[in-house]
């Protein structure tokens, strides 16, 4: 888990950006009454709490003071280590808190739910979040089940339990606007579930790539280095970069700052705030006191690693990318969305797009029946009817998986 190497992930962010202050950290000053009046003896309930980002999230919430924090989470290993931070912690040391390791969607989770006092404030970052995830029809229908079905369910049994009165927050991603994955079309679907339900308060937020975080390229780059392997990514791919830390503060503004039924999207240059993995690589070579090596193809790069490394340097292989549902560049705000200011400085807020709920309603049952023993549609069918639902949805199938790539 990313969280126990948040020092050094920090610096290597920072030496990748050029930033010496957090992008969201001035806001969040300016914000502090606000946050503190929303957060203080106030009952948290975070869902995928032990992730990177979400734990950045919990990190970030703690000074504030809590009355009572539980954390949802499937990963019992990541559990285990948040609790072990957390109660290593100046302000988690005496906090009530309690782990579960529920899916957010299941029968036992919502039966944990109803046991509960109210949660007021609810924040979610389960996802399965990454485009490799829709390799098939089998990996794709477990990403809409946890992105939106389970969604759906969970955030009817907030409903049903008296939990988020004073707000709920589902995570979303900067792939969701102008979708050319369908795993940005899942998350841009769960915005639009996400407004179909009656909250009292409800908000989102889409970010840019968070260096480092579990599954991510960047953090790929570590494993590697421990694995003695080759680093190894697109030439012609650039991302927004933030640290743990401020995506962890936008999460925090975007769930207690912006207006309600908006999504708060991050106010960012993509000529001083995009980078190439390239870059991302040299800073993490650097930080291990190794020089990148230029490789033309895999199977060199493979071989000399024990030579280049002997003498102080690594072999990187970057090559254009061909795998379907990549953009060359991310974006916030999707044609037609309008974002608004909404009194931060490095934020903007877009409003809730209308909701078709029936058409909602017949994809879930789509979901619903493949996941649940009925057929299993083809991805073809599947990517059609998510394209009923998100119709900006831009899908080129080009045969092609990260899975085939090193």
């Amino acid at each position: 888990m990313a969280l126990c190497l948040t020092p050094q992930i920090e610096a290597m962010t920072r030496a990748v950006t050029g930033r010496t202050h957090g992008l969201f950290a001035a806001d969040l000053a300016a914000q502090r009454a606000v946050v503190s009046a929303a957060i203080q003896d106030r009952r948290v309930l975070v869902i995928g709490g032990a992730g990177s980002i979400g734990s950045a999230t919990i990190q970030q919430l703690l000074p504030f003071a809590p009355a009572a924090l539980a954390v949802l989470d499937t990963s019992e290993n990541n559990l285990a280590e948040l609790v072990r931070t957390l109660r290593s912690g100046e302000h988690g040391a005496r906090l009530d808190l309690a782990v579960q390791p529920l899916d957010y969607g299941s029968a036992l989770a919502h039966a944990w739910l109803a046991k509960q006092a109210p949660f007021d404030l609810v924040l979610s970052f389960a996802a399965l979040k990454h485009v490799r995830s829709e390799r098939d029809a089998f990996s794709l229908l477990r990403m809409l089940e946890v992105n939106l079905l389970s969604a759906d369910r969970f955030l009817a049994a907030c409903r049903a339990h008296g939990h988020g009165d004073a707000g709920v927050f589902l995570v979303s991603t900067d792939k969701a606007a102008e979708p050319a994955s369908l795993m940005g079309a899942s998350k841009r679907a769960m915005e639009l579930l996400l407004w179909s339900h009656a909250l009292p308060r409800a908000t989102t937020t889409r970010f840019a790539n968070v260096a480092f975080s579990d599954g991510s390229l960047p953090w790929g780059f570590l494993q590697r280095l421990a694995k003695r392997q080759p680093l190894a990514g697109p030439s012609d791919v650039r991302r927004y970069l933030v640290s743990p830390a401020e995506a962890g503060q936008l999460c925090l503004l975007a769930a207690l700052c912006a207006p309600n039924r908006h999504v708060l999207v991050p106010e960012l240059d993509p000529t001083r705030d995009a980078f190439g993995f390239d870059a991302v690589a040299t800073a993490v070579l650097q930080a291990h006191g190794l020089q990148s090596v230029p490789y033309g193809d895999d199977a060199s790069a493979r071989a000399a690693v024990e030579r280049e490394a002997a003498t102080g340097r690594w072999p990187v292989v970057f090559s254009p990318s061909t795998t379907s549902g990549e953009k060359a560049m991310e974006i916030f705000v999707g044609p037609g969305e309008q974002a608004r200011d909404c009194g931060l400085v490095r934020c903007r807020a877009i409003p809730a797009a209308p909701v078709d709920r029936a058409a909602l309603d017949e994809f879930l049952a789509l979901v619903t029946s493949a996941v649940s023993g009925g057929p299993v549609p083809e991805k073809a069918a599947i990517a059609s009817a998510l394209a009923r639902v998100v119709p900006e949805l831009h899908h080129i199938e080009t045969g092609l998986s990260l899975d085939g790539k090193m």
